[in-house]
């Protein structure tokens, strides 16, 4: 018993093992996944939340610039006018949320106005995000360098904050005229920054794990039905190997059978060959018996006759229950498919046919009428053609095919054919008419009645066999049936 589960308890740990290896691999996957996921969605989702905030901002600027400045103030931004539109600017765009200061440059990097009296009139030519902005795009500078004139005073009021470069387009020209540089405290910003990249976390997190969970239960699964499926194929193993061993059982039935019939061949010849002079000899003791007068009879004569008929009739019960016993069972008469009969003699034969390297290939025709007959001696038939065939084929190789059919006959009868064809070195024409001939061979172990056997028990079913050969093109054995058709 313990032999018996050894090799099952081995598939057990090995597909344990597997499903272990599979869970800590798609762990790692899924992991290096989930992170890189998390890294690329986060910064997507800042960078595109950020240039949100920076385009509201720069459109609100752009928007109360258009309706509290002119041209001229940058023109002239040292006039009265021009600083009395810049403070009322400044006011109303302080008011925007996270704003805390505002610069207002002209085209030449000078400052025209700000909240811090000394930085007004002052010029920042080495400042790379005005210049972009001069260009007509609106920058953003994220984090204000230590080396920036411009930004000393809000360095030390505030830590924290973002430039935001904005220029100044009027609908009546296309040119810059100037810019503002709007400084924002984005606490609100990052905080929402923040919690957007922390619910990616979770999300990508949690989905992650229902997805590892989900397939590490497939898989699991799937080990499972895997094992369950060797398994069966394993039954069906068994189960094969017990059908092969009852087939080679029906095989050497089968062959057992002819064995029989060819001793109901030769008993019949010979129970023939001696039936005839016993009668003889029989008749001829009766007429001496009946020649003999009374009284020349002889009570030895008289013993002699009668022990010569009593022989005669023991030899003739003899020869009774010989017949008796070589005549074949009761034969069946049922409904056959002719397909199903030649497959079922190819299962028993695939050993014999395996061990020779030949070939066999099938061109049945997939629907075909029944026919009346007994599938045991049937597939004797086609046993001994396919045999045939095989023996005549060189050692090692060669192709048998075999094809089934219907076709009429010459009364218009449809007929079910089935056709074993041969590579062969072919039959020669002299001994193609004794080929059927009972104990006619030319194989030096051959008894002479596989081929007999075959065209009795065809014929004895209505059926008709017939063989077409050229030397060195193969044979051809068709063998032609009735087609049973149903009333």
């Amino acid at each position: 018993m313990d032999t018996q589960d050894r090799p099952s308890r081995a598939r057990r740990q090995a597909g344990t093992a597997l499903t272990r290896q599979f869970a800590v691999l798609s762990f790692i996957v899924i992991g290096l996944i989930t992170v890189a996921l998390c890294l690329v969605i986060a910064y997507y989702l800042r960078k595109d939340l950020l240039e949100r905030e920076w385009k509201i901002t720069a459109d609100y600027i752009r928007t109360e610039a258009r309706h509290y400045l002119t041209p001229t103030d940058f023109a002239l931004p040292f006039s009265s006018i021009a600083q009395e539109h810049f403070r009322d600017f400044y006011k109303k765009t302080v008011m925007m949320p996270e704003i805390v200061r505002v610069k207002i440059y002209d085209t030449t990097a000078t400052v025209v106005w700000s909240d811090h009296s000394l930085l007004i009139g002052r010029q920042f030519l080495d400042n790379p995000h005005f210049l972009g902005a001069l260009a007509g795009h609106t920058m953003v500078n994220l984090e204000i360098g230590a080396g920036k004139g411009e930004s000393s005073y809000e360095r030390e009021e505030f830590p924290e904050l973002v430039e935001v470069y904005v220029p100044i387009v009027f609908p009546e020209s296309t040119e810059v005229v100037g810019v503002v540089e709007a400084y924002k405290a984005p606490t609100t910003v990052f905080a929402n920054i923040r919690q957007g990249q922390m619910v990616v976390v979770e999300t990508a997190l949690a989905g992650s794990a229902l997805l590892y969970l989900s397939i590490f239960w497939i898989v699991r699964r799937a080990a499972r039905r895997i094992s369950e499926q060797h398994q069966d194929l394993e039954q069906r193993s068994q189960e094969l190997a017990a059908s092969n061993q009852e087939l080679q059982a029906v095989q050497t039935q089968l062959l057992e059978a002819e064995r029989m019939a060819a001793i109901g061949e030769v008993v019949a010849a010979v129970a023939h060959g001696i039936r005839n002079p016993l009668a003889n000899i029989r008749a001829t003791a009766q007429v001496a018996t009946l020649d003999c007068k009374e009284g020349q009879r002889t009570p030895l004569v008289s013993r002699s006759l009668a022990n010569i008929m009593a022989e005669v009739d023991r030899l003739e019960g003899r020869l009774k229950e010989l017949l008796q016993f070589a005549r074949p069972a009761e034969r069946r008469n049922e409904a056959l498919d002719v397909n199903a009969v030649l497959r079922g003699t190819l299962r028993m034969m695939t050993g014999r046919l395996g061990r020779t390297g030949l070939v066999v290939e099938e061109g049945l025709t997939p629907i075909l009428p029944p026919i009346l007959g007994d599938a045991v001696l049937f597939e004797q038939v086609f046993m001994s053609l396919i045999s045939n065939a095989a023996e005549a084929l060189p050692t090692g190789g060669g192709v048998i095919t075999l094809t089934t059919g219907t076709a009429q006959d010459k009364a218009g009868t449809v007929c079910v054919f089935a056709e074993i064809r041969d590579t062969g070195v072919g039959i020669p024409p002299e001994r193609l008419a004794k080929i059927f001939v009972p104990f006619y061979t030319t194989k030096s172990q051959g008894t002479g009645l596989g081929l007999a056997i075959a065209k009795k028990f065809t014929e004895a079913y209505g059926g008709a066999i017939s063989v077409s050969s050229r030397s060195g093109e193969g044979a051809v054995f068709r063998v032609t049936f009735p087609a049973y058709m149903e009333t």
